[in-house]
């Protein structure tokens, strides 16, 4: 986050806490940043001998004397990028307009998680510069350990934590994971534009083709995909600064204009140029004839767009679209032992629609989910008003737990 690299003080530390036993973890050191009244701290940790096993913890507080936390909140992120969607702050805004800023300020303990493929330069697998073959084991059982591993962190940090676990989009998805792997551990999951089970057969139907390209990618070797990402995040530069030129991208009709193309990336209902895991699905919800996003606050999308990741892991992606197609369901089978409160918001043209069926999977008698009808994937986030549809609901949910 721009606000806390520049901050008054940077500390460079070892581990803060004593780690749980875990032999395959290792703690390569943590720096923690002073700024506007929150404390950060990085802490990068790798799982096994290969240095690309590595992964980042996010510990966000409000600066002063130590002092009980009203809860723990932690964060996974969304497939595209990393926690570092969490701390985008508001355009020009301070660290607290962020929604780690905005729980950390109100006295809450922040986590957060960023993959192993954060950092990963592009071109880097394709070449051969990187031994990429290492991403064939990033499925979602390896960010439920990651996540399990960080979960014993706050637990030798803080004792007897009330840890509410949740994300948007992937975030959400790993998260049911891992309360399906371990019930008892959480105290409660918030799920945000995520599924992981469909008994809808038009779901099911659009999913098991994918399922089945992206198993047949994995036995031919291909573990990452470095495409799909970048040619996001190039159709948003240019519709940042050459607006109206026309695009360049061949993936595109000619005729339009850069920032055509990315509405018609982001705001054409599935099936379409990039189709998606249920029907209707948008991003961001908008117009392509009239060239316009209905909700998102375009600066705040083009700055979260270029922090996306390089790549995907195929293996993650593959447990995602085989869970949805009824084929793979070692990551719900479980859910029924998890009886803690579940928040879910969704978006009438994302997966909101279609979440239900996932509740229903929970043991829980207290589960509320909060549908905008009218939006995309991810224009909770992407709104200037996100306030209202993110941070508040969840800080009234909370209050009541």
């Amino acid at each position: 986050m721009k606000s806390v690299r520049s901050v008054l003080s940077i500390v460079v530390v070892g581990l803060a806490w004593a780690l749980p036993s875990a032999a395959q973890y290792q703690a390569l050191g943590s720096v923690t940043t002073h700024s506007q009244g929150l404390v950060r701290t990085e802490t990068t940790l790798q799982e096994g001998a290969n240095p690309l096993d590595r992964f980042k913890l996010i510990h966000l507080r409000r600066q002063g004397p130590p002092h009980a936390p009203r809860a723990t909140l932690l964060f996974l992120p969304p497939l595209g990028t990393n926690f570092s969607l969490y701390e985008q702050p508001d355009p020009h805004g301070p660290v607290g307009s962020s929604i780690a800023g905005f729980f950390a300020l109100r006295g809450f303990d922040v986590y957060g998680y960023s993959p192993r493929m954060e950092g990963l330069p592009a071109g880097t697998c394709e070449t051969g510069v990187l031994d990429c073959s290492v991403l064939a084991g990033w499925n979602l059982a390896s960010v439920v350990r990651d996540v399990t591993y960080i979960r014993g962190l706050i637990e030798a940090e803080s004792p007897g934590a009330r840890v509410f676990l949740g994300g948007v989009s992937l975030g959400s998805i790993s998260a049911m994971a891992t309360v399906d792997e371990h019930p008892a551990d959480y105290a409660g999951v918030i799920l945000w534009e995520g599924m992981l089970y469909s008994d809808d057969p038009v779901v099911v139907a659009l999913n098991g083709p994918y399922c089945a390209q992206l198993e047949a990618q994995l036995a031919a070797g291909i573990t990452a995909d470095g495409v799909g990402g970048g040619v996001l995040k190039q159709t948003s530069y240019l519709a940042s600064t050459q607006p109206d030129q026309l695009t360049p991208i061949p993936l595109f009709p000619p005729f339009l204009t850069n920032h055509q193309a990315l509405v018609a990336s982001l705001s054409v209902e599935t099936p379409g140029p990039v189709t998606l895991p249920v029907p209707g699905y948008v991003l961001v919800n908008g117009d392509p004839a009239q060239d316009r996003f209905f909700f998102a606050s375009e600066p705040r999308l083009y700055t979260n767009v270029a922090s996306f990741n390089n790549y995907s892991p195929v293996a993650l992606v593959r447990d995602v679209s085989c869970s949805l197609a009824g084929l793979e369901t070692s990551y719900v089978d479980n859910l029924g032992a998890f009886t803690g409160p579940v928040l879910a918001i969704g978006g009438g043209h994302g997966f909101g629609a279609y979440m239900q069926p996932n509740l229903d999977l929970f043991g829980s008698s207290d589960v509320t989910l909060l549908l905008e009808p009218d939006f995309g994937h991810i224009d909770h986030f992407m709104t200037a008003d996100h306030r209202d549809y993110v941070e508040r609901p969840i800080l009234r949910w909370l209050t009541r737990h």
